[in-house]
């Protein structure tokens, strides 16, 4: 009776443990993409000055909470997904920084689509599953 009652407080304990490290990590991602929203629709309303004061703000707010959130994402995913959404928005830093509107429109889209993938095979669905 003992050794059931051990299994299923393991058992439990990892079941909280994942539903917490599911939600940490939705919650991360979604605050990501809606920063990095921000970001093309200011892109789009400063066309010929893409490094005005507004999106380089907005760039390094999500620069500053992505060096603060990849840390602890590293032991909760897998380290190539955490780097390449790491280079993504570095470099989306330093172009917008360089003024260069094409390719910021470039990376701002391609880190949106790679969150969109994360968040899609960071939820079991059943086809995940199988």
């Amino acid at each position: 009776m003992k050794k059931a009652v051990v299994i299923l407080v393991v058992f439990a304990v990892m079941l909280a443990a994942m539903v917490c490290e599911i939600t940490y990590v939705n919650k991360f991602y979604n605050g990501m993409q809606s920063d990095l929203h921000a970001i093309s629709e200011s892109i789009e309303r400063n066309e010929e000055n893409v490094d005005n004061v507004e999106t380089v703000a907005l760039c390094d707010k999500l620069v500053k909470k992505w060096e603060k959130g990849k840390k602890f994402l590293l032991t909760l995913q897998n380290h190539n997904t955490v780097r390449n959404l790491d280079d993504k928005i570095i470099s989306l830093a330093a172009v917008v920084e360089s003024d260069n509107y094409n390719d910021a429109v470039i990376f701002v889209n391609s880190a949106i689509n790679y969150i969109d993938d994360v968040l899609l095979d960071s939820i079991p669905y059943l086809s995940n599953l199988l």
